[in-house]
């Protein structure tokens, strides 16, 4: 009875050890991250939850507008913790600034935007969040091989946007977070019968905003990668174990994915 009363003991003290180490490596890893980032977009910039990104971050979000809408129109952004952007971005330099395009703007119309942002950001990184088509639009969209017209969600757009950027500002950083490629392979698994979705719409929870706990995993670890920062699951504890799982395998293509991130992939957590 003694052994077995010392052994209990004994993994007990083992057990509460492991979670204070384990809990102590997390807030060491997350206090160690002393870049800082702003984010400019809609709710598919909130549907990547900036708040658990790690370290210094704030964030303007307007919903249901573009990137030019925004910049015309700064005063009043939906999500009330919002830090207007022209307060944000004239008073602090951000290391990292992630900007949003949406529907009814023009690739002219937001390449402009964001070159006049360039001008108040002289050193960040800019991350374009590509966000993604609504449900029943998205392969459509995707498919689309020009970027004529208005903002669609497609491949061509955003390299088409990349190489106008590049041009006129040939020594800054663009990355893309590739949400739309993403969600495309997730598509194209659950038509192979290799998704553990039966329609595309399962990871959405209306008609273009993610579930609020499978789908925004996904999207707020692609901004995770995007922005440099490890994959985390933390505030997504209660999504199933083999979605997990399967969107893991999907994260873990986004080094294939030019434009994503660094060159060096950081370390998942």
């Amino acid at each position: 009875m003694k052994l077995m009363k010392s052994l209990i003991i004994s993994l007990g003290i083992t057990f509460l050890l492991w979670n204070f180490t384990g809990a102590e490596e997390q807030v060491e890893a997350e206090s160690n991250d002393k870049l800082s980032r702003f984010l400019i977009g809609n709710s598919l910039t909130w549907d990547t939850v900036p708040s658990k990104l790690d370290g210094d971050v704030q964030w303007h979000v307007d919903c249901g507008k573009s990137l030019p809408w925004m910049y015309e129109n700064s005063q009043k952004p939906c999500v009330k913790s919002s830090t207007l952007w022209p307060d944000a971005l004239e008073k602090k330099q951000y290391d990292l600034v992630s900007v949003q395009v949406h529907y009814r703007s023009t690739l002219p119309e937001d390449a402009a935007v964001i070159s006049e942002l360039l001008t108040l950001q002289q050193n960040a990184i800019f991350v374009i969040h590509t966000g993604w088509a609504k449900s029943e639009s998205r392969a459509d969209e995707y498919a689309k091989k020009d970027a004529k017209g208005t903002m669609a969600h497609s491949p061509a757009y955003f390299q088409e946007l990349l190489k106008v950027l590049r041009k006129t500002h040939p020594d800054r950083e663009f990355r893309l977070t590739h949400a739309h490629d993403v969600l495309a392979r997730v598509a194209d698994d659950i038509e192979a019968g290799e998704a553990p979705f039966d329609a595309i719409e399962d990871v959405y929870r209306d008609a273009i905003h993610m579930n609020v706990v499978t789908g925004r995993y996904l999207m707020h670890n692609v901004m995770r990668y995007a922005m440099g920062q490890p994959r985390s699951v933390k505030g997504f504890e209660k999504i199933p174990v083999n979605i997990k799982s399967y969107f893991d395998s999907i994260l873990d293509t986004l080094p294939q994915m030019s434009d994503a991130a660094p060159e060096k992939p950081v370390a998942k957590r």
